[in-house]
């Protein structure tokens, strides 16, 4: 009924009351009617999802008037960004079919929505209706996770990417009915469609079974993709094999900074590969929950964040991991070690290595299994690397940079403390404050080769870092003028004996 509905018309003789009688969907209409600024994401979704304006339920009787009088409104809307279905099934249940039809042809001819959400919801009838009414060319990001799609949908939705040149992120994930899983082959059919998108950004294809012919579908169209900087694959099914495939084509990726494989089947050689072959500009690398052992020597050098959580690391590991941290070249700043079996000897080895690493600031070592957890033990082994107590010049040599563990209930207090210390930017005023820390009464003995010149730094010092420690203020200027009056009296006297130094009369 509403396809026939002038709605223009009656526009000037139909109160938002009139239409609903829900204040939420009242609240969007009116936004939407007066064009206020205050809505630019439409969401549909079930009536238990629906919560703030901007969101509207059409489910209930009365559904397709409407959703004709929301279409009518968000076509004109000068301010609308984005929409969004979902979550939640039936949405469309109380609406005509010619009703959804005109709703997506009056989404469709807003030219200022650029994204598309599709979460949580079912889109067996409702796709078909909806890729003939998207304007293509206005389309930057397009998302669709956990929706029941079936392989025919997912072929017509791939074909649809092919007119959308302005692409620059699309994310599909987790296809939820296992009856209508999408296979490796399927994948490998839809995959090439994707070349047409030359502005792509950010791409992300999780939980999709995608295998070897995908992974070559993908290496194939990744080179054409010159704008390329993140791209997920997570939940698949790629192994060693596929990486080899995949690395062909991401290695032409040269503004490719991040990329995901997490819960995949990838080992030490896969690592490998990607530690070999991927484009210099892969900043951060994410094999979370794969097969990784690290049984054998890898440079872990290049990344500047890696994330090998939830893999059995071997004996081995723990000094695979350190040689990289040890290596001046290193460049890691984030390294993510969750659940990885890394106990109190491999935290002992890690804490080591960390003696002269001046780039890493977090290392989450974070682990619930109690057969492979860091106790006591381990974590004390930390202490010394942050704040070696043995000199004021073993403090000062020691770690400042790391700000970050993990949290764990046995991690020793003083641990926690030079943590927390490490947080502030100026290092020199770091070290100063762990001097202060451990040596309550500096022993000035070994500045003194400059002799009086000194003195000025030594004040300079001790009034910027000492302010609230009156007692290492006092104490510190007793040793000073007590381990050196010679060298006080020899700088007052001058090299000429007997001649007397006339006083100052200020």
């Amino acid at each position: 009924m509403s396809s026939s509905v002038d709605y223009d018309a009656l526009e000037a003789t139909t109160s938002i009351e009139d239409i609903t009688e829900d204040e939420l969907n009242r609240d969007t209409l009116r936004s939407l009617r007066d064009d206020d600024g205050d809505t630019s994401r439409l969401r549909l979704c079930s009536e238990e999802y629906a919560d703030e304006p901007g969101e509207y339920h059409p489910g209930h009787p009365g559904g397709s008037e409407e959703l004709g009088w929301l279409g009518h409104y968000a076509k004109k809307s000068t301010h609308l960004e984005e929409f969004e279905i979902g979550p939640g099934d039936g949405i469309f249940r109380n609406c005509s079919e010619q009703s959804v039809v005109r709703f997506f042809q009056d989404i469709g001819r807003n030219d200022r929505i650029q994204s598309l959400i599709f979460t949580c919801t079912e889109l067996f009838g409702v796709i078909y209706k909806l890729i003939p009414a998207m304007n293509e060319n206005n389309i930057t990001r397009f998302y669709l996770d956990s929706c029941y799609l079936g392989v025919s949908e997912t072929k017509l939705l791939f074909n649809a990417f092919r007119g959308m040149k302005s692409l620059e992120e699309l994310g599909i994930s987790d296809q939820q009915d296992s009856d209508y899983d999408l296979d490796d082959d399927a994948m490998a059919e839809c995959i090439p469609s994707l070349a047409a998108c030359t502005c792509m950004q950010k791409l992300i294809l999780r939980d999709l079974n995608i295998c070897t012919n995908s992974c070559a579908a993908m290496s194939e169209i990744c080179p054409r993709m010159a704008a390329l900087l993140d791209l997920d694959l997570s939940g698949n099914s790629i192994n060693d094999d596929c990486v080899q495939v995949l690395v062909r084509g991401l290695a032409e990726c040269n503004q490719l900074l991040q990329l995901r494989l997490v819960s995949n089947i990838v080992t030490d050689n896969g690592l490998d590969l990607l530690i070999e072959r991927l484009p210099a500009s892969v900043r951060y690398l994410s094999v979370a929950n794969n097969q990784i052992t690290l049984a054998r020597q890898l440079p872990l050098l290049r990344f500047h964040e890696l994330d090998l959580s939830g893999n059995q690391l071997s004996l081995h590991g723990p000094r695979v991991i350190a040689a990289s941290l040890a290596n001046p070249e290193c460049h890691l700043v984030t390294f993510w070690l969750h659940q990885t079996g890394i106990g109190d000897e491999g935290a002992a080895i890690l804490a080591e290595s960390l003696r002269s690493n001046r780039k890493l600031t977090y290392m989450l070592l974070s682990t619930i299994i109690t057969s492979s957890r860091i106790n006591e033990t381990g974590w004390n082994a930390f202490s010394s690397i942050l704040c070696d107590t043995t000199s004021i010049n073993a403090t000062y040599n020691s770690n400042h940079t790391l700000e970050e563990l993990g949290t764990n209930s046995a991690m020793p207090q003083d641990v926690i403390t030079m943590l927390k210390f490490n947080f502030g930017k100026d290092k020199s005023l770091v070290a100063a404050n762990k001097i202060l820390q451990a040596h309550r009464h500096l022993d000035m003995k070994p500045l003194f080769g400059m002799k009086l010149d000194l003195l000025p730094n030594v004040v300079a010092w001790i009034e910027r870092f000492a302010e609230s420690r009156l007692d290492l203020k006092l104490s510190s200027f007793y040793q000073f003028v007590r381990a050196m009056p010679m060298n006080v009296v020899d700088g007052l006297l001058g090299t000429k004996k007997g001649k007397k130094r006339r006083r100052d009369n200020a």
